[in-house]
């Protein structure tokens, strides 16, 4: 067999034993078997079946991989069965397998990698117990010897490197984790600034998170075309809806924490996320982004502007409306030229925008007879484009470890501070991130989860939803327990209680516009119904929710379900103009079933609406905050986006929401439960296409569960149940099979059912200055958004 190969040192240090200096090898020892190995039994007349029809297992191992130990054909060929090596009989049993079993390799040489292992040593039970002596050894037995043979000491166990591995005889084709040089940015390598390392001792970790999200969307949303409107032209309710939108956000979190967490939790941790937003919004449409018609800064730039020359009111000091209220009636006719004539000088156009014009009486540009809409069109101007930026400290908190409970490791912990929570699997009614406290934990070896949380909620900025520190003057209470494994394996039950207080007052967004209280309806002025203020409405609303969730398997099946009850009181409903109780309910499911790469899915989706709005009842169904991942979730036009209500100061529904609600604002405006309320049931399919990219397709249909709210809110007696179909498609592309770089795409179009005809008709009948008649009646054939995201994380 030749000489043995020369070992290389293991751990830096001579010793007997190792590993050959072989590039294939770093696992043992390659050596050659003292017996011969057989090949698996089985003959056709015994009806053996030869597990491995496509190898051969030979009796001793080749040296040489490089050659093939063909017969030597100078001799003779053995008269019986032999051996592959043609140099001995082989027994009966043993011999190969014949007829339609024969296999198509026979008599080919082949090989079979044999390793040594190390052998277990010896290691003693109490080393105190032997005597020491001089040397550093032992005394056992009378015999002077070392407890741990083969083996060297670290005093570091991080500081022990991951040894190489190769998973392929070919280095080409290993993939990125094959190398053995640590990498400061690699995802699977040990890092200090990752928590793989102790900075501190040998339980202190510090984890840097570093992460950029990018989102760009085209969408087209039902606009108002306002008082004064983008185009002359535009139409008598709703005028262009296409909306171009950006955000950016740039975050940087630190974790310092003490506990090995891969199977227990930490002892203690403190947590700093900051967050940069920078956002950019295009509208094509007046009075979407501010309401002053000629910017969001231009007091700040120009001051007031003079509308003597038209009879417009004039302004008083700071204020644009006189003390001495509505002024007389204009002396002359006033049309659309001459309001478009007295704001177009205040307007700066943006971009490649052209200047704007002075028109005639029937809006053509001075001197021409055409309709041109590049210089009478106000879309591009600075009052139709808003950039905003904006810092937040996102989460700041402390989480302290109570105690274990069993031996287990079962646990009670705590967190205090700003800290993310989601109330139930799919965010159904609370999903934020905000000022608390929590007492978290689990029980019954990790078969019981449980949480009591409570959240002294801040204000939240109007452009990027990100916390700021001002009071919301909303308290917020929820307490859940889960159960592994009940009923079935594989699923778990939850019950959840939630209580809202809301205690608003007065609020205006950076917008200007009126959040809190909703200005649909009546705007209570009575004293006892002041604020802490000393404005409107104190103890607004006492909401309380309890809830029965499900998530997990049965069998085959997966289920996801949610049902919620909501009771309490509103004090002051401004759509029923008195105080109201509330009685409303929403339940949800989706069941699917996995075939091989793809999965399909089943929806449903209600919330109660409110029958009879001007009774003392609110039985339409509201969250506080929710962010449901359902029916297509981001996708989805219609879970997305945020929808107006036909011009008015609140909206149908909000961004990122699934409830219909008449909220003016999802993070700034108080739960109301007099509202139409919604039905949803979808199709939808998710597809793992390739292991980096997923597929995600759904199609839902929509209807209003009742048509009297928004009947009594636009006061009209015409409102179908049928609000449309939604389709969905998205993508979602990992190519480094991590999560650090995520590339999502989608596209949701949304076609209009004749309850949404009912509310976002462009006009009525054709008015004279507000369009052509071809326009009379019409909405948009179709509504869409379609986003492109880009995630990247260190």
């Amino acid at each position: 067999m030749g000489e043995r190969p020369k070992l290389r040192p293991l751990f830096g240090k001579p010793h007997e034993e190792g590993v050959e200096n072989n590039k294939f090898n770093d696992g043992g020892e390659t050596t050659v078997s003292q017996n011969p190995l057989r090949a698996p039994k089985g003959t056709t007349a015994a009806g053996g079946f030869d597990p491995d029809p496509g190898g051969v297992t030979p009796p001793i191992f080749n040296p040489d991989p490089g050659t093939v130990n063909a017969p030597n054909a100078t001799q003779p060929a053995p008269s019986g069965p032999t051996s592959l090596m043609g140099s001995e009989t082989i027994a009966p049993e043993d011999q190969p397998l014949t007829g339609r079993q024969k296999l198509p390799r026979a008599n080919v040489k082949a090989q079979t990698m044999v390793r040594r292992t190390w052998e277990y040593p010896e290691y003693y039970e109490d080393a105190a117990l032997l005597g020491k002596i001089k040397g550093g050894g032992y005394i056992r037995d009378g015999q002077r010897d070392k407890p741990y043979n083969n083996s060297v000491a670290i005093p570091n166990r991080w500081e022990i490197t991951v040894p190489h591995w190769q998973r392929y005889m070919d280095p080409s084709t290993e993939a990125p984790y094959m190398y053995d040089t640590p990498r400061w940015w690699h995802p699977y390598e040990q890092s200090r600034l990752k928590g793989d390392v102790p900075i501190i001792g040998q339980d202190i970790f510090l984890n840097l998170t570093g992460k950029n999200f990018s989102l760009f969307e085209d969408r087209a949303l039902p606009t108002p075309s306002g008082v004064s409107a983008a185009q002359p032209n535009s139409s008598e309710f709703f005028g262009r809806s296409q909306q171009l939108f950006f955000s950016n956000d740039t975050s940087l979190a630190i974790d310092l924490f003490e506990g090995e967490t891969a199977f227990k939790p930490v002892h203690w941790l403190i947590r700093l996320l900051g967050v940069y937003n920078t956002n950019w919004i295009r509208v094509r449409e007046n009075n979407a982004v501010d309401p002053d018609p000629r910017g969001t800064q231009f007091n700040n730039r120009q001051g007031a502007g003079n509308g003597a020359r038209i009879g417009a009111i004039g302004p008083d000091g700071d204020s644009y409306n006189p003390e001495g209220g509505i002024p007389d009636p204009f002396g002359t006719i006033i049309d659309p030229a001459d309001v478009f004539n007295y704001l177009y000088g205040d307007l700066d156009p943006t971009g490649n925008a052209d200047h704007l014009g002075h028109v005639d009486g029937r809006n053509y540009l001075d001197g021409t007879a055409r309709k041109g809409n590049g210089k009478r069109d106000f879309s591009g101007t600075r009052y139709t484009t808003r950039q905003r930026n904006f810092f937040a400290l996102q989460e700041a908190f402390v989480e302290l470890h109570i105690s274990d409970l069993t031996e287990n490791y079962d646990f009670i912990s705590s967190r205090w501070g700003i800290q993310p929570f989601v109330s139930d699997f799919r965010g159904f009614i609370y999903a934020d991130t905000n000022l608390g406290a929590r007492i978290f934990g689990s029980w019954d070896n990790n078969r019981i989860q449980y949480n009591l949380a409570y959240f002294n909620q801040r204000e939240k900025d109007t452009y990027s939803d990100l916390n700021t520190f001002e009071s919301r003057h909303q308290q917020i209470l929820i307490a859940n327990i889960f159960r592994q494994d009940l009923i079935w394996k594989g699923y778990t039950g939850q019950v959840s209680f939630l209580a809202n207080f809301d205690d608003g007052g007065t609020h205006y967004d950076k917008n200007g516009f009126l959040t809190r209280p909703s200005i649909l309806g009546t705007v209570p002025d009575g004293s006892d119904v002041r604020g802490r203020d000393g404005t409107l409405v104190d103890d607004q609303l006492r909401a309380f929710y309890l809830g029965w969730n499900g998530d997990g398997h049965i069998g085959r099946w997966n289920i996801t379900h949610a049902a919620y009850w909501a009771f309490g009181e509103d004090k002051f409903n401004p759509l029923s103009g008195k105080r109201v109780d509330i009685s409303a309910g929403m339940a949800a499911a989706e069941l699917s079933y996995d075939r091989d790469w793809y999965r399909l899915k089943l929806s449903g989706f209600y919330a109660t609406g409110d029958a009879d709005p001007t009774d003392r009842h609110a039985t339409g169904f509201d969250s506080i905050q929710d962010n449901a991942f359902f029916v297509g979730g981001p996708f989805s036009w219609y879970v997305h986006q945020g929808i107006n209500l036909a011009g008015t100061g609140v909206n149908l529904k909000q961004r990122d929401s699934l409830v219909m609600d008449f909220r003016p604002s999802k993070s700034e405006g108080s739960s109301n439960f007099v509202n139409p309320g919604v039905g949803i049931v979808g199709l939808g399919s998710d597809i793992n296409v390739t292991p980096k990219l997923k597929a995600f397709a759904n199609a839902n249909y929509i209807w209003f569960a009742q048509t009297k709210p928004i009947e009594l809110a636009l006061q009209t007696n015409k409102a179908h149940n049928d609000f449309g179909l939604d389709l969905s498609l998205g993508f979602k592309y990992r190519p480094f099979l991590t999560e650090q770089v995520i590339f999502s795409a989608g596209l949701g179009v949304f076609l209009p059912g004749e309850g949404y005809k009912d509310i976002y008709r462009r006009n009525t009948k054709q008015v004279p200055g507000f369009g052509p008649a071809s326009e009379e009646g019409k909405v948009d054939h179709f509504l869409y958004n379609g986003f492109f995201t880009l995630t990247l994380v260190y």
